[in-house]
C-alpha cells in the first residue's frame, strides 16, 4: 500500500510520470475534441460529454422546494455550458429525506422545481446559445439508514450490516423495513416521476448507489424469508426493476435511467459487486446484469459511481484532507482514480451501445480534460462527470469547449468543506471558490460542531478562583459548566447554568460575553478567552431542542403565599419561575398576551431568534407548573393598590421601560420622526419600510439595532448621530462593529438640535452640532460641550430616536407612593430591590434603567429570592 501524497502537478507531463512510476493505468492527452462531440442517447441528443453529477446542496425549502440557493447552483451550472445536469437527490416520500432541507418532490411544490428548469435554460441560453439545449434527470431517492428528515436521524435500513450498523449505533433488533412497506413506497416513485414529467425534467433517476435504500436492497444477502431480499439476484433488485417498469409503463413521457453503484467495496455478504470470498475485490457480474436490464428496458444512458463515502473515504474520495477527522487515506489519490476508471471501464466495454457516464475525475484539478478525453477517446467511458469541480468550477466546461485551459485558480482543491458542511447541517457549496455565499455558512456550522465544541471546552484552565464567576451579573458558575460540555455530559452543563440564570438560551444570544464573563477570562492573557457565552448558547439550544428545558422540576409543598408579577419580560418571567419554584402561586400579567416584553417586541431577530425567545419562555414557565397568566395592563384604572386589594400578598414590578425618550426641545414634524421602541416594533412586526436616508439619535445598543434595522428595511443610507465619542459610546464594542461592518455610518462629536420640516410638516433633516469633549460628568464619562458657530442641517427622510427609554406615565399612574429616582427609574431601598411601598417589590429595567438581559434576570431571580424571604417571616410572625 502507497502513501497517501497530496496533489502536486504543474503540467501533464508531471502527473504522466507519477502514472508511469506508480504502474497505473491512467491515459492522457492534449486533444480535448472528443469531450465536445455531441452524443445520441435514445429519447435526446446531448450537446457534448459534460455531466455535471448530483451534488446535494441541502438549500431546499421545508416542504422540499428548490430553494434560492437551489436554484443559483443549477442557473450557474447551466451556464457553465455541460450538456447533461444530473439534478441532485430528490426524495419522494418525506421521511425518506437525508437532511430537513433536502429536495422532495411532490404536487405541492412541482411548479417551484418548474420555476428552476426555466430559469437554468435560459441561464444556459445566454450563455452558450439558444441550439444549446442541455438535458436535466432528476435523481429520485429514498435515503434508507441515512435518513434524517428532523433534527435526528431516523434511519430505515432493509438489513443489518455489521460495518455500518455499529458505526450508527444500531442495535441488532433495530426493525427493517417490511415487503408491504417496500411495495407501497414503489408507486410514490412513480408518482414523483409524474410530478417530474410535469416540471419539465427529461429524465429520472432510480438512484442506487452510496447505500442509500435502493442501493442497500442490492446488497441484502442477509435479509431472509423476504421478496426483496436473500441469495437470489432478482429478490434484492425486485424493487429497483418494479420501480423503472412502472414508471415506463404509468409514466410513459420520461426516460427512466439511474446513478447505480457497480463496486460497494464492503466485503460480501454486506457489499454488491463484491467478490464471494470476502474480500474486497471486486466482482461486477450481478451489477452488469442490472445494467443490462436497465439497457433492455429502454434506459438512454447509466450513471456508473463506486463505494460508500460513510464508510470507506477512499475509495471514490481520494482527496487530500480528511471528513470529520476521518484518517487519510493509506494509498495515493491516484489509486483512487485509476480503480474508478476500470470498474467504469468494465461497464462500457461490456455494453458499448449504452452511454455510460463516469465520475472521479475532480481530484484531477486542471488536469480534468486530459484524462476524461483521452478515457472518452479509447472508449472507456461515454460521458464524463464532475461533482465537486463543478460546485467550484461550474463553467469549467464551457472553457473546455473554448478551447481554453482549465484555471488553476479555480479549481477544486479536494479539501472537502462542502462535505464538511451538510455533515455539520448547513448549506452546501464551494468554500474556497465561492466564499462570499458559502465561507460564513462553513464557519458556522464549524463553530456549533460538537468537535469544536468540545475543543472549546476543553481550553477552560478550570481556574481554582475563576475571575469568570464574579463578571457574570447571574453568577453562572462557568467553569464548572463548561467542564460537563468537555466531559460530554451536556444535560448536567444546561442544569448548571439553569440554576443560576432560567433564561439560558436567550441570556446566550444577548450578553455582552465581550464585556463581562469573557473578559475577565484568564485565556484571555494566552490564546483569548474561552467562548463562555458561544459555549451556554449551544447547551442551552441544545436543551430546547431536547426538551430538557420544559421538563418539571422539584417543587416543595405549597406555601398559600399568592405574588403577582407584574410584566412578562426577562426580569418578570425569571422571578415569576422563581417564585414558583419555592412553592408560592404566581400570577404572571402583561399587557401583551405572549410573554417576552421589550425582547420581544424590539429586538431584531437577526440578534435573538424569535423562536428561541418563545421557546424558552414557553418552557420555563410550562416547567415551573403554577405560573398562571393573565392580560392586565398597568394604569391609572388599573393600579398597584388594585393588585394588593385582590389579596395577592406581594406584588414585583417588571414592567419594562416602554418610552423612548424624544430629543429634548425639538420641535417635532408631522411625519418622518419615530421612537426606537416604536420604530423596532414597526420592522419586526409589522414590515415597516425605511427609505431614503436614516438618521438615529443616540449611541447604546438600541441606536444600533434601529440603525441595523432601518438598513434591512430598505433604508439608502443609516448614520448614528452621537455626541461623544468612540470611547464614551455605552453600545457594545460587538454590535457597534457589527454595525460598521453593515456599513451603518458612525457621526461622533455630533450633538442633535432640533428638526427641520418642510413646508408640509415632513422631516426634512436633522439640526446638528460639533462637540468637543469636557470635563467627566456624574456617569463618568466626557462632558459634550457644543462649538459655537458649527450648527448645520443633516438632510434625512427619517429620523429614530434611541435616546433612552422611561417608565411610560401611565405607569408612574399606577405606582401611588412608589418613589422615582432623579434619572426617572423605581426607587429600591438600599441593598434590596424593595421599593418604598410595602410588599412591592421591582426588578430589571424599571430599577437599572435599561440595562443587560442577564442583569434583568439576575434581578428577577434577586427579587424572587427577597420576596419569598419575606413571606416566609411574615407566615411565622403570623402562624401561617
Amino acid at each position: 500500500m502507497l502513501t497517501h501524497q497530496p496533489f502536486h502537478y504543474h503540467s501533464p507531463e508531471e502527473l504522466a510520470q507519477d502514472i508511469e512510476r506508480l504502474g497505473l493505468s491512467i491515459p492522457l492527452t492534449s486533444d480535448f475534441s472528443a469531450l465536445c462531440a455531441p452524443l445520441d442517447c435514445r429519447r435526446f441528443r446531448l450537446p457534448n460529454r459534460f455531466v455535471v453529477l448530483p451534488m446535494e446542496g441541502c438549500d431546499g425549502t421545508g416542504d422540499g422546494a428548490p430553494d434560492e440557493l437551489t436554484r443559483r447552483r443549477y442557473r450557474r451550472f447551466a451556464a457553465g455550458g455541460a450538456g447533461l445536469l444530473w439534478v441532485e437527490a430528490c426524495a419522494v416520500v418525506p421521511e425518506g429525506r437525508a437532511n430537513p432541507r433536502q429536495l422532495w418532490i411532490h404536487a405541492g411544490n412541482t411548479a417551484a422545481f418548474a420555476r428552476m428548469l426555466d430559469e437554468a435554460r435560459r441561464a444556459a441560453a445566454e450563455t452558450m446559445g439558444a441550439s444549446h439545449r442541455p438535458v436535466f434527470v432528476l435523481q429520485l431517492t429514498h435515503s434508507g439508514r441515512y435518513s434524517k428528515p428532523g433534527k435526528k436521524p431516523a434511519p430505515i435500513i432493509a438489513h443489518h450490516s455489521k460495518f455500518l450498523d455499529p458505526v450508527m449505533g444500531l442495535p441488532p433488533d433495530y426493525p427493517l423495513i417490511t415487503d408491504g412497506e417496500l411495495e407501497r413506497l414503489e408507486d410514490f416513485y412513480v408518482e414523483a416521476a409524474r410530478c417530474a414529467l410535469e416540471a419539465g425534467f427529461d429524465a429520472v433517476d432510480v438512484k442506487a448507489c452510496h447505500r442509500y435504500l435502493v442501493s442497500e436492497l442490492h446488497a441484502s444477502f442477509t435479509r431472509e424469508g423476504s421478496r426483496y431480499g436473500g441469495p437470489e439476484f432478482e429478490n434484492r433488485t425486485r424493487f429497483f426493476r418494479n420501480v423503472v417498469g412502472k414508471i415506463r409503463s404509468r409514466v410513459p413521457g420520461i426516460a427512466v435511467t439511474s446513478r447505480m453503484n457497480a463496486y460497494d467495496a464492503m466485503p460480501h455478504p454486506y457489499g454488491w459487486g463484491m467478490a464471494l470470498d470476502g474480500s474486497e475485490r471486486p466482482d461486477l457480474s450481478e451489477p452488469l446484469r442490472l445494467v443490462g436490464f436497465l439497457m433492455e428496458s429502454g434506459a438512454p444512458l447509466v450513471n456508473i459511481t463506486i463505494g460508500n463515502p460513510y464508510y470507506n473515504p477512499y475509495v471514490n474520495r481520494p482527496f487530500d484532507l480528511p471528513i470529520a477527522g476521518a484518517p487519510l487515506p493509506p494509498e495515493h489519490p491516484l489509486e483512487g482514480v485509476a480503480r474508478f476508471l476500470h470498474i467504469v471501464r468494465q461497464v462500457q466495454q461490456a455494453y458499448p451501445q449504452l452511454p455510460v457516464v463516469g465520475g472521479g475525475y475532480s481530484w484531477l484539478r486542471q488536469f480534468l480534460p486530459h484524462v476524461a478525453a483521452a478515457a472518452v477517446e479509447r472508449g472507456w467511458v461515454s460521458l464524463v462527470g464532475g461533482g465537486r469541480m463543478a460546485f467550484a468550477y461550474p463553467d469549467f466546461p464551457r472553457d473546455v469547449l473554448a478551447g481554453r485551459p482549465l484555471d488553476p485558480q479555480r479549481v477544486c482543491v479536494a479539501c472537502s468543506a462542502c462535505t464538511q458542511i451538510m455533515r455539520d447541517g448547513g448549506r452546501s457549496g464551494c468554500v474556497p471558490r465561492d466564499a462570499a455565499i458559502y465561507e460564513p455558512i462553513y464557519k458556522a456550522g464549524r463553530a456549533e460542531a460538537l468537535d469544536t465544541i468540545r475543543k472549546e471546552a476543553a481550553a477552560c484552565r478550570q481556574c481554582n478562583d475563576p475571575a469568570c464567576v464574579p463578571a457574570c451579573p447571574a453568577g453562572v458558575n462557568v467553569p464548572k459548566f463548561i467542564q460537563a460540555i468537555a466531559d460530554g455530559r451536556y444535560r448536567d452543563a444546561y442544569e448548571t447554568i439553569r440554576e443560576a440564570n432560567v433564561l439560558a438560551a436567550v441570556c446566550g444570544y444577548l450578553c455582552p460575553a465581550e464585556t463581562l464573563c469573557e473578559s475577565a477570562c484568564i485565556n484571555e492573557h494566552y490564546s483569548g478567552p474561552v467562548p463562555i457565552r458561544h459555549l451556554q448558547r449551544w447547551v442551552s439550544r441544545m436543551a430546547l431542542e431536547e426538551g430538557w428545558s420544559r421538563e418539571a422540576r422539584p417543587r416543595p409543598a405549597a406555601t398559600g403565599f399568592r405574588v403577582a408579577v407584574v410584566g412578562a419580560g426577562a426580569a418578570g418571567v425569571a422571578a415569576a419561575v422563581t417564585l414558583a419554584s419555592q412553592g408560592h402561586a404566581v400570577t404572571l400579567l402583561d399587557r401583551r398576551p405572549s410573554p417576552g416584553g421589550v425582547a420581544r417586541e424590539t429586538i431584531p431577530p437577526e440578534r435573538l431568534p424569535g423562536e428561541i425567545l418563545r421557546r424558552e419562555l414557553e418552557d420555563a414557565l410550562a416547567a415551573s407548573g403554577a405560573v398562571e397568566r393573565r392580560q392586565f395592563e398597568l394604569n391609572a384604572a388599573n393600579p398597584v393598590d388594585s393588585l394588593l386589594a385582590e389579596g395577592f400578598d406581594a406584588v414585583l414590578l417588571a414592567a419594562g421601560l416602554t418610552r423612548s425618550i424624544p430629543l429634548p426641545g425639538a420641535a417635532r414634524p408631522k411625519t418622518g420622526v419615530f421612537g426606537a421602541l416604536e420604530f423596532l416594533r414597526r420592522v419586526k412586526h409589522e414590515g415597516a419600510r425605511a427609505e431614503g436616508a436614516v438618521a438615529v439619535l443616540g449611541g447604546g445598543n438600541t441606536a444600533i439595532d434601529a440603525a441595523l434595522s432601518a438598513l434591512r428595511a430598505g433604508a439608502r443610507d443609516v448614520c448614528i448621530l452621537y455626541r461623544r465619542s468612540f470611547a464614551e459610546m455605552p453600545a457594545w464594542p460587538e454590535e457597534r462593529d457589527a454595525a460598521m461592518r453593515a456599513g451603518v455610518h458612525f457621526l461622533v462629536l455630533t450633538q442633535p438640535l432640533d428638526y427641520v420640516s418642510d413646508e408640509a410638516g415632513r422631516l426634512a433633516g436633522v439640526k446638528v452640532a460639533r462637540t468637543r469633549l469636557g470635563a467627566p460628568d456624574e456617569s463618568g464619562r466626557r462632558r459634550p460641550v457644543v462649538i459655537a458657530g458649527t450648527e448645520h442641517v443633516l438632510p434625512c427622510d427619517l429620523a429614530v430616536e434611541a435616546i433612552g427609554q422611561s417608565v411610560d406615565e401611565a405607569v408612574r399612574a399606577a405606582l401611588p407612593g412608589v418613589e422615582f429616582t432623579r434619572n426617572g427609574t423605581v426607587a429600591a431601598r438600599p441593598g434590596s430591590l424593595e421599593t418604598g411601598r410595602d410588599r412591592v417589590w421591582a426588578a430589571g429595567d424599571l430599577v437599572n434603567g435599561g440595562a443587560t438581559v442577564v442583569q434583568a434576570v439576575a434581578e428577577g431571580m434577586r427579587a424572587a429570592r427577597e420576596i419569598d424571604a419575606a413571606l416566609r417571616r411574615a407566615g411565622a410572625a403570623g402562624g401561617r
